[in-house]
């Protein structure tokens, strides 16, 4: 592997070090520093008295209660640490950054005193229940990932009540209503400006719906292949919709866009059942598997938006319209939407599309491993402080993967280089 454990140990020591320093003084970074890294220790709870016990046996709550003021009662911002660790990947990572990943994960929580928690609907628990949502982006490739911008998403029912956000220590440039697409939109903005380079953004159809947010990633000047649901309406190919001109002196002038040639709007799953029947579509390998090569079918189209055309919404510019063959869904499809240029291979647009599947992995490994999900205060500086040690720590095994992941799937874990080392 070319590390021993005494050599990443003191790699992380020093990459904390860049990432904390001058944020507080030196006790607290000395405190964030064991935070971070009691993340990565496997206990049963990943609470912080847990993880003190593992740290300091002899001086248990001594360190619990310096760890726990860093993080709880922390005067820094978790922005800065992030704006450290973009700085960090842009410009030592770039390479391995093939797309940005925008995806919200749900954390269950009890009561209603905790920022953000609320009766809502979570994609990760498949239902509406009582959670915080969390809204992310990442930096991803097939062989890379990590999280560079997390923000929680407040409901109106918080946004509207100034004693919950009293309590909660909202900030006052937080207590908007934000969409979660306006929370994702102005992650990425912020990305932009602290220098990152130039790839596509891959999201859901939870984001890829929302017209707004994808003429917004296009404002930013990054390109998007997003996932649509299917009853997205499209001008079909051919189409060149335009409001007519006035007929006469007379009468209300047109507001809507038309085609000159007599086609209309259709939803994206009446396109693909069409060019699905005519055998057009192509088989695509975009990735090898850990047993075989992943591969579907598939066509893409250049269309151009129609949604809320009825409404005097003018036609979005040309896009791709990527249509996947999956007999999993009620349609038999699945529906993207791309503005890569229209030179772009069929393989690109699939490979791009499949990118982001790592950021399930990444939610994944990060709740699992280090203890995303569980902090333990009820203060919003707190949790977003907590959630920027749980991305320096994700991200510092992700940089160092190759030590820490000698197999395709397995999940990265400081404890799991230790034991090797002592064994």
């Amino acid at each position: 592997m070319g590390h021993t454990y005494g050599t990443l140990e003191r790699r992380l020591e020093s990459f904390l070090e860049d990432h904390l320093d001058g944020l507080e003084n030196e006790e607290r970074v000395e405190a964030l520093s064991w935070y971070c890294q009691g993340l990565g220790i496997p206990t049963p709870d990943k609470t912080v008295r847990s993880m003190a016990i593992a740290q300091s046996p002899k001086s248990v709550e001594a360190r619990r209660q310096r760890m726990q003021r860093a993080v709880t009662h922390g005067r820094f911002s978790h922005e800065q640490v992030l704006e450290r660790l973009q700085t960090t990947v842009f410009e030592g990572a770039a390479g391995d950054i093939d797309a940005y990943a925008i995806d919200d994960t749900g954390i269950a929580k009890k009561g209603t005193k905790s920022p953000g928690v609320h009766r809502q609907y979570s994609g990760t628990m498949g239902k509406i229940d009582n959670c915080q949502v969390l809204v992310s982006f990442h930096a991803v490739s097939d062989e890379f990932s990590t999280c560079l911008g997390i923000e929680l998403y407040l409901p109106e029912a918080w946004t509207s009540s100034k004693a919950r956000l009293d309590q909660a220590k909202v900030p006052d440039d937080r207590r908007e209503h934000r969409t979660k697409s306006k929370i994702a939109i102005d992650l990425l903005q912020k990305a932009v400006r602290n220098g990152a380079p130039q790839r596509p953004v891959v999201a859901d159809a939870g984001y890829g719906d929302s017209r707004d947010f994808r003429d917004a990633v296009s404002a930013i000047g990054l390109s998007y292949v997003v996932a649509v649901s299917s009853n997205t309406t499209v001008w079909p190919p051919g189409a060149e919709p335009r409001v007519p001109p006035r007929e006469g002196k007379v009468g209300r002038p047109f507001s809507r866009d038309y085609d000159a040639n007599g086609q209309s709007p259709q939803r994206v799953e009446a396109i693909a059942k069409r060019y699905w029947k005519s055998g057009k579509f192509r088989e695509v390998i975009w990735r090898q598997g850990s047993q075989k090569p992943l591969s579907g079918k598939y066509i893409a189209l250049r269309v151009k938006s129609a949604e809320r055309r009825t409404k005097g919404r003018r036609a979005g510019p040309e896009v791709w319209l990527l249509i996947e063959r999956d007999e999993s869904r009620e349609s038999g499809f699945k529906y993207y939407l791309s503005s890569f240029p229209e030179t772009t291979s069929l393989k690109k647009l699939v490979r791009t599309a499949k990118v982001r599947w790592r950021i399930e992995r990444d939610y994944r490994d990060l709740k699992q491993k280090l203890g995303f999900d569980r902090y333990e205060g009820r203060t919003w500086g707190g949790l977003h402080r907590h959630l920027a040690m749980a991305a320096l720590l994700h991200a510092f095994l992700s940089i160092h993967r190759e030590a820490f992941s000698p197999g395709p799937d397995e999940s990265m874990d400081l404890d799991k280089e230790s034991k090797r080392a002592r064994d």
